[in-house]
């Protein structure tokens, strides 16, 4: 009686075209973008982990830039779902901002990798072209800033609400990109980045004259 031989070795069959999904595609992508970067993100990887063809992702995406254009439009959804749901825990403008620079970076620091795609050098002109006006994670800062100036709070002219916003904002990425880069020293114990920019930012929204408003600026 014979018996046949096992090929132990024998690599598994490539998955079929329409056996792929979209959502399985974009947690393939998201898997790759995490663990080799943004600048390796190719659909080759993708196509490796998911063990299908090069060819098989086009099937539910035009080109590789539709599916970064995707993990940003997600990206951007999930960052401004935790921004929401940090201001709602306070009505105390001041509060709020604390929490949004916080979610800004525990957001940053949880997602590396997506972070450089929407917002470094290689993602930032597929983000503007996705987001042609403001994006909505930018636009909850922006109207909590508003909030506290018209109701008193932030003692500032209503319309340095974007100045305001603009220089917070920067302050926060600056941060953000000099922990990635490892260019920011790690905090002595007891010390907090954001602890000590936000310390100064609340002494300045609460010094009317202190900050100066710039005539280009535009209010609403």
């Amino acid at each position: 009686m014979s018996s046949r031989r096992t090929n132990t070795n024998a690599k598994p069959p490539r998955r079929s075209r329409g056996s792929l999904s979209r959502e399985e595609i974009l947690e393939a992508s998201l898997a790759v973008l995490t663990e080799d970067g943004p600048e390796n993100l190719s659909m080759r990887r993708i196509a490796a982990r998911l063990g299908c063809s090069v060819a098989s992702p086009y099937a539910h995406f035009a080109n590789q830039e539709e599916i970064v254009r995707t993990l940003i439009v997600q990206g951007e959804a999930r960052l401004t779902g935790d921004l929401k749901a940090a201001i709602g825990r306070s009505s105390d403008v001041y509060e709020q901002l604390e929490a949004i620079a916080r979610t800004y970076w525990d957001f940053a620091r949880a997602n590396r990798e997506l972070h450089k795609l929407m917002f470094n050098v290689g993602g930032g002109p597929t983000y503007r072209r996705v987001f042609p006006s403001l994006p909505t994670s930018y636009r909850v800062f922006l109207d909590t800033i508003r909030r506290g100036i018209l109701s008193g709070a932030i003692r500032h002219d209503r319309r340095a609400y974007r100045s305001i916003a603009r220089t917070m904002w920067a302050w926060m990425f600056g941060i953000i990109v000099l922990e990635m880069t490892d260019m920011l020293r790690s905090p002595r114990q007891g010390e907090d980045p954001i602890d000590e920019g936000i310390r100064l930012f609340m002494h300045m929204l609460r010094s009317p004259g202190e900050f100066v408003y710039s005539a280009r600026s535009r209010p609403d």
